[in-house]
């Protein structure tokens, strides 16, 4: 990784810190007619009883007001090897969404049409003690279609957070 973009991490933290493993989700929330989505990694179940999940979003993200806004999204659960989709999830927002379709999902959200599945979340809490708002929710709706999810021990390279 370029020295440059370290900010204040070490070439050794970067790398053991690139080490963690997340999966790769595509965060959506909008209509059917106009979907908006980013996707995410830092995703993590925090609680089993009740369930609860912890996503990350940077808070320099166009979307985060919007999504803090709404008080609920889908987390679509990525198919594992489908590093196109993933660039195509990760184009600029006029070009997003060329070729990729939606289906109503839980909570009456736009989730992928493809993939493993998604969960409905609904807000419960957030934080910033850094520079990521720490959404805390709790599933509330589930979509299970069956295979596996998108890991980042897939890609080259590690979202450090950096951007």
């Amino acid at each position: 990784m370029n020295p440059a973009k370290l900010g204040t991490l070490t070439p050794e933290m970067a790398a053991a810190l690139g080490g963690l493993v997340y999966g790769l989700y595509f965060l959506s929330t909008g209509s059917l007619d106009q979907p908006r989505g980013m996707l995410v990694s830092w995703v993590s179940q925090v609680s089993g009883d009740p369930p609860l999940i912890q996503v990350a979003v940077r808070h320099n993200r166009g979307m985060l007001p919007e999504i803090l806004a709404q008080g609920e999204f889908a987390l679509n659960l990525m198919p594992s090897g489908d590093l196109d989709l993933a660039a195509a999830l990760g184009r600029p927002p006029e070009q997003r969404w060329d070729g990729i379709k939606f289906v109503e999902g839980p909570l009456g959200l736009p989730v992928l049409a493809q993939g493993p599945g998604a969960i409905g979340c609904r807000i419960l809490d957030s934080s910033t003690p850094g520079d990521h708002e720490l959404l805390l929710v709790r599933p509330s709706g589930a979509l299970w279609r069956g295979g596996a999810v998108l890991g980042t021990d897939e890609f080259d390279h590690a979202y450090l957070g950096l951007s």
